[in-house]
């Protein structure tokens, strides 16, 4: 078993590596997020459109649990690769499709455990989901892993680190205010097709930028807990610069 490493970057850093990842890839990452919306909700406004009410509850629900898992597996790869700064494409996003049953049962099994949880009692369920955030990082970078392992391995990954996803997530919530704000501000408009159109448009531009910020900003967190990266701590990074200075001070006094 790998030994547990504890996450101590901030939430600002964490974000700010977010950003970096994203710099040049905006338009990407943006046009990918798009595509998992597309196809996670396109086809239920159509079934919404064409069936009954009775239909559209039972034949969206079997759509959205059946395409959740992979979409989500294939969206987890394309924001792993941007952060990786390695070749992708917004079409990645399909790629958890060619994993349909690995990722589907690792979906189900990771939401049945965190119901069993709430049935005890909403904290322990909320608890149960942070322990199991990293199963599609997880499955994303070892395909071959069984699904009760990728589970076993956030578990472990997540031991002393769940408070600090948890104010990762929380950093965020600015955004969610502001989008709420502008939202209580469309609902004025006397308009109704205008207040409607003001807040697809509005929340549509919150959630293409804010989702893959904020998925950007966990495939750091992942990073870190599975050491693949290694971040300096503040007092080593003070201690080899004035190491090297010392050194350019010397070299400038030997010349």
């Amino acid at each position: 078993m790998n030994k547990n490493i504890i996450v101590t970057v901030s939430a600002s850093n964490m974000r700010a590596w977010g950003r970096q990842a994203l710099a040049e890839k905006w338009n990407q990452a943006i046009l990918g997020t798009l595509i998992y919306y597309l196809v996670s909700i396109a086809p239920v406004l159509i079934i919404a459109a064409i069936f009954d009410e009775l239909a559209v509850n039972i034949s969206t629900n079997i759509y959205s649990f059946l395409v959740s898992g992979p979409l989500l597996l294939g969206y987890t790869i394309f924001l792993i690769a941007i952060f990786r700064k390695k070749e992708t494409s917004p079409t990645e996003v399909f790629y958890g499709f060619e994993r349909f049953g690995k990722s589907f049962c690792l979906y189900f099994m990771m939401n049945l455990f965190i119901l069993l949880w709430m049935l005890l009692f909403i904290i322990p369920g909320f608890i149960a989901a942070l322990r199991y955030a990293m199963v599609f990082y997880i499955l994303a970078d070892n395909p071959n892993i069984p699904v009760m392992d990728a589970i076993r391995e956030s578990k472990r990954m997540m031991n002393g680190n769940k408070w600090k996803y948890f104010c990762l997530q929380l950093s965020f919530i600015g955004w969610f205010l502001l989008m709420t704000g502008f939202l209580l501000l469309l609902s004025l408009i006397p308009n109704s097709i205008a207040m409607t159109i003001g807040v697809v448009i509005v929340a549509g531009a919150f959630i293409l930028y804010l989702v893959p910020y904020m998925t950007a900003s966990c495939v750091g967190f992942y990073e870190v807990a599975n050491g693949n990266l290694r971040p300096r701590s503040p007092e080593l990074s003070e201690m080899q610069e004035n190491q090297e200075e010392q050194k350019e001070e010397a070299n400038a006094v030997e010349t």
